[in-house]
């Protein structure tokens, strides 16, 4: 599985970039708003990791952008953040992500969030194929 992590806190995109890595995924960083939208159109992974606070630009105009993206729109994202504004957090709900984590959380918390949006993909798209012809 492809996933982006889209935060500017270097401790913690290396912590996650190595967890990820080990469980057999294909990780990519990006530190800044700017950096998230261009990696998403490269690379169109497969769930996003994002931080509402980042320099060049807030997370969540890159979440409006890619929830308004033929693209993208499907991506899953989780927004994680230290904010404390309600205000933010009010934003970023407005938006429909498809999860929340407020930092610090714990690793685990985070791989059970990425199993169960995964889940709910392979749901979808098992929903959404037409069904099969039996044989005669």
């Amino acid at each position: 599985m492809r996933i982006l992590i889209a935060d500017d806190d270097l401790t913690l995109t290396r912590l996650l970039e190595d967890r990820l890595r080990e469980r057999g995924h294909e990780v990519f960083v990006a530190q800044d708003a700017v950096q998230a939208w261009q990696t998403t159109q490269r690379v169109l992974p497969d769930i996003v990791l994002l931080d509402i606070k980042m320099p060049g630009g807030s997370g969540l105009n890159v979440l409006r952008r890619w929830k308004q993206n033929h693209k993208s729109r499907d991506i899953p994202i989780v927004v994680i953040t230290a904010a404390e504004e309600p205000g933010s957090l009010q934003q970023a709900l407005a938006l429909q992500p498809d999860g929340l984590l407020r930092k610090p959380f714990q690793v685990a918390e985070l791989e059970l969030e990425i199993t169960r949006l995964m889940a709910a993909r392979t749901l979808a798209q098992a929903a959404a194929k037409p069904p099969g012809r039996t044989a005669r």
